[in-house]
């Protein structure tokens, strides 16, 4: 102490009795220079994207090694300097999915009386992330080591075993102690983003010119605030999943959704999986002319490839049964569903079954009718053995027709179809454990008949076939971006538009506020020539325009059912055949048309998004002096 009280001593004697040439305190000067403004803004940008950052639990060959965990944060960072949009979405579809989640297993314990364990929304952010992981029973195959094959469990996974009362048991004390979420570092991005927008409004309010480099920052300072507010329950640099228990019944569970997951039951070029050809059969129930074969099949009417659904029935008795089927968003048929189901025509419908269900409004029409005959089974010769013993005990079982018995599935082996004609059947241990599941799936279907269109193919007329669904609830890993192609959200029923839609006005506001900078005064911000300015405008505007657009195209697909259907070629007055298009074309020209708009959008956007990062840092080459002169009062403000 005394040492201290000396050092402040001698500083007072400077101002006192100091000499000319010497001088004992100084304060900082009023100006800043080029290094330190790039360097406040490059370490505020960063800091606000790394810090907002929280990725999914990462594959097993990366939580091991601190070079791969780096590339993918890095990576992250990249995407989150260049494309901000990029991250808002992902977080935005993370969010959603979550508080889905939730909501969904909320009421399945309602639905027990109370009975059940209520996951929090940090717990369904766990479980989006890719934190609950399971090792498949022994008859789904075992990996190269000899151990049973371990799966990741998605979210829509987590919530078919929560309908099925089979949800595990997961403490919000466990996910804490794997979080490694830091808010004292969160805290200090918090202060220095602060500052920088405050120091920014200051200039502006004294008229001082301001960078451009610091409006770009600003835009990703707001960006990143959006991230915290969608990932603020999200756990952090999560490694290690969590492996659930596997008791008989969570075991049964599993072994449905490996078989109904394209991911790990592994699928054909058209996403065709094996489950597609299987019913779920009721004695007494159901009719049996839907899964047992005519004593004289197969025959010569069904013996060559090249014969379709159509053709057959035109050789016996037709005998027509209307069947409905509901695609969820997440399905792989989705993107072609008449070659997905195997018929040659399909009518597009109203999804009156699931009108009156909990669920998202404006949700995508996914409902579509066919029309199977009876009378004409169709099933592949390798397949033949699904109607013996012990196939033929099982409540899961074959049906009358075969997904790849059609001509389109019939293609040699080849490095794009390499599964084809090569399939061995479906162990019989693990259909049976898997009919188990279904068994008690169909019963509570039975007694909450809303969900049932989501795990069941429906018919119109009694005693008809209850297909199985198909939905990613196994995964070998959660990626970190969800396609925005295939969401595989499954049974959350959300239109993958509105996700587009987030990416859209993400990207609007983004170009919205360099918009500002190239309209207002020349002197204001440090444009070097009106020439740049007038480039800076331009791509601006393109961004702003772009993502204006884009947001009120995938707006109007939610909200206009019309528009929706003649965009993706899909109404309920016209059929869609196997090519996916009417007899006129029509939908071959717009998906040309779609893919011709999205690469001149997109390659107008990556040009525009370019030049506004490059001219950022140029335009400091020539800037007006008053760009270096300081707020005083901002000096104040912690910052680095």
């Amino acid at each position: 102490m005394a040492t201290f009280s000396a050092v402040l001593f001698l500083l007072f004697l400077g101002f006192v009795v100091g000499e000319d040439d010497k001088i004992g305190w100084q304060p900082e000067p009023n100006g800043r220079g080029t290094f330190s403004l790039v360097f406040s803004c490059v370490v505020t940008l960063t800091l606000c994207v790394f810090s907002a950052l929280h990725l999914n639990v990462p594959p097993e060959s990366h939580s091991n090694s601190l070079r791969l965990q780096f590339l993918d944060k890095a990576k992250w960072v990249v995407y989150g300097i260049f494309a901000p949009e990029v991250v808002v979405a992902t977080a935005a579809a993370q969010f959603i999915v979550a508080t889905w989640l939730k909501g969904q297993i909320e009421i399945d314990v309602k639905s027990r009386g109370g009975n059940g364990q209520v996951w929090d929304i940090g717990q369904c952010f766990f479980a989006v992330m890719g934190g609950s992981v399971a090792d498949l029973p022994e008859s789904a195959g075992m990996d190269v080591d000899g151990k049973p094959r371990r799966v990741t469990v998605t979210a829509e996974g987590i919530r078919l075993l929560s309908f099925l009362g089979d949800l595990p048991t997961i403490q919000e004390s466990q996910i804490r102690d794997k979080s490694k979420a830091d808010w004292l570092a969160k805290s200090i991005v918090c202060f220095q983003a602060a500052w920088m927008v405050i120091q920014v409004i200051g200039r502006a309010a004294k008229h001082l010119p301001i960078s451009l480099l610091e409006i770009n920052t600003c835009g990703h300072v707001a960006c990143a605030l959006g991230i915290y507010l969608l990932w603020w329950h999200k756990p952090l640099d999560i490694l290690v999943p969590t492996l659930l228990p596997v008791d008989e019944r969570r075991s049964e569970a599993l072994a449905l959704m490996h078989l109904c997951s394209p991911e790990t039951s592994g699928v054909d070029e058209h996403g065709i999986m094996d489950i597609r050809c299987f019913v779920h059969v009721v004695e007494n129930e159901d009719d049996e002319r839907i899964w047992r074969l005519p004593e004289s099949y197969p025959s010569p009417a069904l013996s060559s490839p090249d014969q379709t659904p159509a053709l057959a029935s035109q050789t016996s008795r037709q005998e027509l049964s209307e069947l409905r089927t509901h695609l969820s968003i997440g399905s792989p048929g989705s993107r072609n569903p008449a070659a997905f189901l195997g018929f040659g025509q399909l009518w597009s419908e109203t999804d009156t079954a699931t009108a009156e269900s909990k669920r998202p409004q404006n949700a995508r029409n996914t409902s579509y009718r066919y029309k199977f005959n009876l009378n004409a089974p169709l099933v592949s010769p390798q397949c033949l053995d699904y109607f013996k013993p012990p196939y033929d005990t099982f409540s899961m079982r074959h049906s009358r027709y075969c997904r790849r018995g059609f001509p389109d599935a019939q293609k040699p082996p080849s490095s794009t179809n390499p599964t084809a004609q090569t399939r061995s059947l479906i162990p019989p241990p693990l259909l049976q454990t898997a009919s188990h599941a279904a068994d008690r799936l169909r019963t509570l279907c039975s007694s909450r008949p809303d969900y049932q269109p989501y795990y069941f193919t429906l018919g119109f007329g009694p005693k008809l076939a209850h297909f199985f669904g198909e939905a990613d609830y196994l995964a070998p890993h959660i990626v970190n971006f969800p396609s925005l192609h295939k969401l595989s959200l499954g049974q959350v029923n959300i239109h993958r538009d509105r996700l587009r839609a987030v990416l859209a006005a993400t990207a609007a506001a983004y170009g919205a506020l360099h918009c500002s900078a190239g309209f207002n005064n020349f002197e204001t911000f440090s444009f070097v020539a009106e020439a740049e300015r007038i480039l800076w405008i331009v791509s601006a505007l393109t961004i702003t325009a772009s993502g204006v657009v884009l947001w009120g195209f995938f707006s109007a697909r939610q909200c206009w059912p019309g528009f929706d259907g003649w965009v993706s070629g899909v109404n309920p007055s016209m059929p869609i055949t196997l090519t996916g298009k009417d007899g006129k074309g029509r939908g071959r020209l717009v998906r040309w048309g779609r893919r011709l708009g999205v690469y001149v959008v997109l390659g107008a956007f990556v040009v525009a998004r370019v030049y506004l990062v490059v001219e950022a840092f140029v335009s400091l080459r020539g800037a007006p002096r008053g760009l270096y002169e300081t707020v005083e009062w901002t000096e104040f403000l912690p910052h680095l």
